[in-house]
């Protein structure tokens, strides 16, 4: 007896140490660490020649100019390239977060008067270190929208996987692109965690009457913390407002979806007004465009009238197609009076969508390049060389997401 109870204590021990929340820690870390070997060992060679530190990427040489004057004037920014169009100086634009991150770095470890040496260090290995931190979310996502081993499956095809990813990653590449990919990574995880408890614990405006907590804390933190991410991102990339307009439009389809379904949609109104909020006063705290703020501004107002239309009309029991033609009237009821109001803006803003189709000087740049028709001819070789395998593997994850929206009505 004393026997087997020994070896059932001894197998509970074992058990728990291998327990699968455990052993899949065990995967993220192992494939956190590799991923930044990856990315630090094997490019050292090249980017430290003899007393040399030399950046991977042109755009690196631009960011660390900013940088050194960051780090030895910090926090003060000289706004004003002189060389960025020479002989005229042009501005810097707003989306700055990624020079002040690794300058606020470099002047933290050099005690206020950082070594052009400790500067360059951390233009070098900072980057690298962000990129691999994406294996983290990147399985959280795997986790929350299948399970624990899709998680560590898709942390480990990220740690490893070649590419335009890889290649912006890597030390040397001293570029705020991978700063764009962790922020809106880690935004989209915190968005799906709202949803996903807000939905299980059926979160309705009722809820905030007697405020409850079991119901609410949860949607409410992902939420902020999307926000937070949002806001980071909108200030550290162009092209951000981008995903805050995919964010947008899937809100509305959603919506359209719920309210069809005869479902409750108070958990998306909750959801996307505090994350459009939190960004919006985020980007409010750092340099930012007018663009970004009335795009904030108008994805907030309207997610909030549609929680409450969708409400409205629900109790009435207004058919879904009329709902439908309902947001459709309103949407243009809202661009009229827009233009009204501000013209000049409102062109701004629909002008920003010309990123997708670019143009004359455009052109020329890497990541504005036409995926799919280099030259003017339908190729794929641009999807390859940039993507690789990773473009076969989203082809086959979208479809598995279609399943699952058709078949199971997942958001």
């Amino acid at each position: 007896m004393r026997q087997s109870a020994s070896v059932q204590r001894g197998s509970q021990i074992t058990g728990s140490k291998l327990s699968p929340r455990l052993l899949a820690g065990i995967f993220v870390a192992v494939f956190f660490i590799a991923a930044l070997s990856f990315r630090t060992v094997f490019p050292h060679s090249h980017v430290f020649v003899g007393d040399w530190i030399k950046f991977t990427g042109t755009d690196a040489w631009y960011h660390m100019r900013i940088v050194d004057s960051l780090a030895h004037n910090f926090p003060h920014l000289n706004t004003i390239d002189p060389y960025l169009l020479y002989p005229t100086p042009m501005g810097l634009g707003v989306e700055r977060f990624f020079d002040y991150f690794l300058a606020a770095v470099a002047w933290i470890i050099g005690l206020g008067t950082p070594t052009q040496h400790a500067v360059d260090l951390v233009g070098v290995y900072l980057p690298a270190i962000l990129g691999a931190l994406v294996v983290i979310p990147v399985y959280f996502i795997g986790k929350a929208l299948i399970n624990r081993w899709v998680g560590v499956i898709a942390a480990g095809l990220i740690a490893f996987l070649p590419g335009e990813f890889l290649g912006r990653t890597i030390i040397g590449q001293a570029d705020h692109h991978v700063l764009e990919v962790l922020c809106s990574t880690t935004a989209m995880l915190f968005v799906i965690l709202a949803i996903q408890s807000a939905r299980m614990k059926q979160l309705a405006f009722f809820h905030f009457k007697s405020w409850n907590s079991a119901v609410l804390v949860k949607p409410l933190v992902y939420s902020v913390l999307a926000g937070i991410m949002l806001g980071v991102y909108l200030n550290s990339w162009l092209g951000a407002l981008l995903f805050v307009f995919i964010l947008f439009l899937y809100l509305i389809i959603q919506f359209i979806i719920d309210y069809a379904r005869a479902a409750n949609s108070d958990y998306l109104c909750v959801i996307g007004a505090v994350t459009f909020l939190v960004t919006l006063v985020v980007t409010l705290l750092f340099p930012h465009a007018t663009t970004q703020i009335a795009a904030l501004f108008i994805a907030l107002i309207t997610t909030v009238a549609l929680g409450i239309l969708s409400q409205f009309l629900r109790k009435y029991r207004v058919r879904a197609v009329y709902f439908f033609l309902i947001l459709i009237g309103l949407g243009v009821v809202e661009l009229v009076i827009f233009y009204v109001i501000k013209p000049d803006l409102l062109t701004n803003m629909l002008s920003s969508f010309a990123v997708l189709v670019p143009t004359g000087a455009r052109q020329t740049i890497q990541e504005a390049e036409k995926l799919l028709f280099p030259m003017g001819e339908f190729s794929l070789i641009l999807v390859w060389l940039n993507f690789t395998t990773g473009s076969i593997l989203a082809l086959a994850a979208l479809g598995i997401f279609i399943y699952f929206v058709v078949k199971q009505g997942e958001p």
